[in-house]
């Protein structure tokens, strides 16, 4: 499976924005360490473009405004909703108040619901990769994928494709 950010370079504003949206759907059910963690992983990977969540977690979240800045590429809009899929599971408990602002997002910045589907999927497969990763008991894998993710046979199918 390709890698989920593959040929994007975030600029300081986006980076920053994405985080924001992060941090802000994180509070939908409450800010977890987990979550914080998988934020703080992503704001520092930024390159030039990194973000300080400190700062960030009392930043207020306005959706037009990071439309204005993550609706600039559709690759993009796509790495910012994936990235709000990544996160829902950082705490291993998703709900259906995380979905449905990431449907928001969605909403906002023009994403069809199918299209959304699709990187639901796509974040789960490299969650599915991510854990796959070192370990052998590919039934334990497929059991996870099928019952912790969701995902169907044809889905899980798709990492040994990539």
């Amino acid at each position: 499976m390709h890698e989920l950010y593959e040929g994007i370079e975030l600029e300081a504003a986006q980076t920053e924005w994405i985080c924001r949206g992060l941090i802000d759907l994180a509070k939908v059910d409450g800010l977890h360490e987990a979550e914080i963690e998988l934020i703080e992983g992503f704001a520092s990977a930024g390159g030039p473009g990194q973000a300080n969540v400190a700062d960030l977690k009392n930043a207020s979240f306005d959706l037009a405004e990071a439309v204005s800045v993550l609706g600039a590429s559709e690759q993009l809009t796509e790495a910012f909703l994936a990235s709000c899929y990544l996160l829902i599971y950082a705490d291993g408990m998703h709900s259906d108040q995380e979905r449905a602002r990431i449907g928001e997002y969605a909403d906002a910045l023009g994403v069809a619901r199918d299209r959304l589907e699709d990187l639901h999927v796509r974040a789960r497969l490299y969650l599915l990769q991510m854990m796959a990763q070192g370990l052998r008991n590919k039934e334990a894998i497929k059991m996870v994928a099928v019952h912790q993710l969701g995902l169907n046979e044809d889905q899980i199918a798709q990492l040994g494709e990539n």
